[in-house]
């Protein structure tokens, strides 16, 4: 069953992500309702395929690549509902293929692997939170690496079929500062939430995800509160914000690799 859910999931993210890269390389969207239907498909089959292998274990036990996946099948799930909107187009072949990676991961990680979550009251709600938050927050971070890229073909002024066939500037924009601010709301209903239901997020072990998860909210917010007050955007903001992406990998990720990988 896994290697079957596994397949679909493969076939369905890369048939999308090369439908894309053509009706982009050729500066058209005659494959845009096929490119859907595929992503669907294995969207759909990656779902079935992470329930399948948490309710292996009675959902006792969530490690890294499973974290991974779910993040990943967030930002899929996200690409899917902005539907054949331009301002994501660039990105959806990447977020696909990233997606289909994490599958793999999933399928060849031993079951058993990661922090217990059965025994902890509230963990379960921490972790949604957390999880729907670093994926919105993701999902932002590329977006403003499309935002950036953007800029430089229009003082460039590049004339390739790609450049012919951007999404407008400020549509992404627009979606970037929607998405940031939404991101910047969970990550503090998560932390909160950790606050409330874990015993010590300042205990050993525990700290260094604290605080980075900590500084990471504080330059979101930073961002969404200059771009507010000030109308501030450009390249601070999108530094900024990849800045705090990375700080916020290095909070979540960093320790469940550690944990899960390294020490076992």
């Amino acid at each position: 069953m896994a290697y079957l859910l596994l397949l679909l999931t493969l076939l369905g993210y890369s048939a999308s992500a090369i439908n894309t890269l053509r009706a982009l390389a050729n500066s058209r969207v005659d494959d845009s309702k096929l490119a859907s239907i595929t992503a669907i498909v294995g969207f759909a089959a990656h779902a079935a395929l992470l329930y399948w292998h948490l309710q292996r274990d009675q959902f006792d036990h969530l490690n890294v690549a499973i974290s991974l996946s779910v993040v990943a099948w967030l930002l899929a799930g996200l690409t899917l509902i902005r539907g054949h909107r331009h301002s994501g187009l660039l990105l959806r072949p990447v977020i696909y293929l990233f997606a289909a990676l994490s599958a793999i991961l999933v399928v060849f990680t031993p079951v058993s692997w990661g922090a217990n979550i059965a025994s902890v009251h509230g963990l379960v709600i921490h972790i949604v939170l957390s999880l729907l938050a670093y994926g919105v927050l993701a999902l932002a971070t590329l977006y403003a690496v499309q935002l950036n890229y953007l800029n430089k073909v229009l003082k460039q002024r590049k004339s390739t079929a790609i450049a012919n066939y951007l999404p407008p500037l400020l549509t992404v924009e627009r979606y970037f500062f929607r998405l940031l601010s939404a991101g910047t709301g969970l990550l503090a209903l998560a932390i909160i939430s950790g606050f409330v239901f874990l015993d010590d997020l300042f205990a050993q072990g525990q700290a260094h995800k604290t605080i980075l998860s900590l500084i990471a909210f504080a330059t979101y917010a930073g961002i969404v509160l200059l771009h507010k007050f000030s109308g501030a955007r450009g390249r601070v903001v999108v530094s900024g914000t990849v800045i705090a992406g990375l700080i916020l990998t290095l909070a979540y990720f960093g320790s469940r690799f550690v944990k899960d990988v390294i020490l076992g």
